[in-house]
């Protein structure tokens, strides 16, 4: 059978726009979805601080109005006048009046929310504090009634709501017995007039942009409603929203639901008010809540389909070109097949050059350069000789450097120079120990030279710097990478003592762990700040050795000590520092006593 033949622009082509289209619209499925859900999430978040929002604020404002109805407990003055009996309203009456009357309004001075009390004993004396008949015209004659109600509502209390002409609530009216707690029966009923406006607030700010807000009282009955100014037509769901509450099992007194009306969907928070026996459904068409998103959605859609259309256009100019250019290198390399392999191919000039001219131009200088490169082959043998020769001479420096310490340090014992006979002895020290082959030492030859430095660092500072070593003897033969501790304490010495004020102390310590060697370099410098010693700590982190400006040690030596712990003991050891600003640093490593693993 034979194939069917796609040319390479066709192919391109379809590759071109499968990659730019197909994760296209599987990225914009996803972040549709992903973008719905979270917008959802985010809202039903702040339905659920707007119910708390109005629980807290609703009952403190009916809690701070309810201690009234608790005077009479802690006021014996005024639980014993309420227990008086006036036939005809006498001076007794007067003082009686007098008593509950200047009580009831120091309390009520402290309350803003509270407009007037009213208190009727079992006698039926009656006491205001400037009772305002504007709202309860029937007040001496409904209060009894309503007090006896109170007794059989949960909560012992009963709300009567007084509305404007404009049928927006203005007031409320709490009604609650007033207990007599020493005889255990009733001293009355007291009635208290609370001020709609601070409770509208609390509603009001609760309700979002398009949104609009509901009370309904036990029975159902919406007691006060609420639009947001950008809604302009308000929502007529009020009914159909108390129905699915009701219909719902559930008995949280706070949740945020969803609503399905007449086909439209809403979002709901719903709190419960158990001191007013209120529900309130904070609610909002979801449309509403998604039209600025699926805006964005549309615009970044347009946009990118722009981007899609130009991207297209200007990769079907790029195949198109290097669709002859593909053609032309065919059609040299078939004719090089035919002649056999040639030194270079030259296929036919195109109107302009492409990359793929270029690709035949390498070609051409590869096969030049493979003959350059056999010609230069005996030519780089013979620099390796000559390499190999120049560094047997330079072995020789090392040694001679190496003897004129020595010279110097005779010289100076002989002149009597004690200082500069113990600095040259342990600078040539130092130095035979740093050219020798092996890179593994025992810790004791470690500890020399550890102590060759400290010796040339203590006449340096004269009295300033002192050091100690605590070394317990069965650790010295351990076997250890040269120059693991001498860096770690050059960088206790320069960046943590040097710059420090008075006194400076260094000690090194070794000792058994287990069946681990542990070793501290201690110090009672300046210290590492904790910003640098986070940043010391991500570089030591890194695989790549970077300095780093630190107060209290320098990062390129600590670094490299712990890089060498790590590849000749395993990732498990390491070095762990501990600093304190102005307290010093202390370096602690730990390894293992017998070694199994060799660099």
């Amino acid at each position: 059978m034979k194939r069917r033949y796609i040319s390479f622009m066709t192919q391109i082509s379809l590759i071109c726009v499968g990659i730019v289209l197909l994760p296209f619209i599987g990225i914009m499925a996803f972040f549709a979805v992903d973008m719905s859900q979270k917008i959802d999430e985010e809202y039903r978040t702040v339905l659920e601080k707007a119910n708390i929002q109005i629980d807290t604020g609703i009952s403190s404002i009916f809690s701070d109005v309810e201690r009234l109805s608790y005077l009479h407990v802690v006021n014996d003055s005024l639980s014993e006048a309420l227990r008086h009996k006036h036939e005809v309203y006498d001076r007794s009456f007067l003082d009686d009046n007098k008593v509950v009357t200047n009580i009831v309004r120091d309390a009520v001075l402290l309350n803003p929310n509270i407009y007037s009390v009213v208190i009727i004993n079992n006698a039926g004396n009656a006491y205001d504090n400037s009772f305002n008949s504007y709202y309860w015209k029937n007040m001496y004659s409904d209060l009894p009634i309503w007090g006896e109600l109170a007794k059989s509502l949960p909560g012992r209390r009963f709300i009567n709501i007084q509305y404007r002409s404009s049928n927006e609530p203005e007031a409320l009216m709490l009604v609650k017995p007033l207990e007599d707690i020493e005889r255990g029966k009733t001293l009355g009923t007291i009635g208290i007039t609370i001020s709609f406006r601070s409770i509208r607030n609390v509603l009001n700010n609760a309700v979002q942009n398009h949104g609009n807000l509901v009370v309904y009282n036990e029975a159902g009955t919406p007691v006060y409603t609420y639009s947001s100014s950008d809604i302009q037509d308000k929502e007529a769901v009020i009914n159909d929203i108390w129905k699915e509450l009701q219909s719902d099992n559930t008995d949280q007194s706070s949740a945020v639901k969803d609503f399905t009306i007449n086909r439209v969907s809403y979002i709901g928070g719903v709190q419960k008010l158990e001191q007013l026996g209120w529900t309130v459904v904070n609610y909002t068409n979801r449309s509403y809540i998604r039209n600025i998103y699926y805006q964005n959605i549309r615009m970044f859609m347009i946009i990118t389909v722009l981007v899609i259309v130009f991207d297209l256009l200007i990769a079907f100019i790029f195949i198109r070109r290097l669709n002859i250019s593909v053609h032309g290198l065919c059609q040299a390399m078939e004719n090089s097949g035919e002649k056999g392999i040639l030194e270079s191919i030259h296929p036919e000039r195109t109107e302009f050059k492409t990359e793929i001219d270029m690709l035949i131009h390498s070609y051409n200088n590869v096969i030049r350069r493979l003959k350059d490169s056999m010609e230069r082959s005996l030519e780089l043998q013979m620099n390796e000789q000559r390499m190999e020769f120049r560094m047997l001479q330079a072995q020789i420096n090392p040694h001679f450097l190496y003897n004129t310490f020595n010279l110097i340090s005779s010289i100076a014992g002989i002149q009597g120079v004690d200082s500069i006979c113990k600095i040259t002895g342990c600078i040539s020290d130092m130095f035979r120990y740093s050219i020798q082959e092996s890179l593994i030492v025992n810790l004791k030859d470690e500890l020399r030279e550890v102590n060759n430095y400290v010796t040339i660092q203590t006449i340096r500072f004269k009295d300033r710097l002192y050091a100690d070593f605590d070394i317990e003897e069965e650790t010295l033969e351990t076997p250890v990478p040269i120059f693991l501790l001498q860096p770690l304490v050059e960088n206790a010495i320069i960046h943590g003592l040097e710059p420090k004020e008075g006194i400076g102390y260094i000690s090194v310590v070794a000792y058994m762990a287990d069946d681990e060697v542990e070793l501290i370099v201690k110090d009672n410098g300046v210290g590492i700040s904790p910003v640098k010693m986070k940043e010391l700590l991500k570089a030591m982190e890194k695989e790549q050795i970077e300095p780093i400006s630190t107060e209290g040690h320098s990062s390129i030596g600590i670094k490299n000590v712990n890089q060498r712990i790590k590849a000749y003991y395993g990732d498990a050891y390491g070095i762990r520092l501990e600093s304190r600003q102005n307290s010093g640093t202390s370096v602690v490593i730990r390894i293992p006593k017998n070694i199994t693993k060799r660099i």
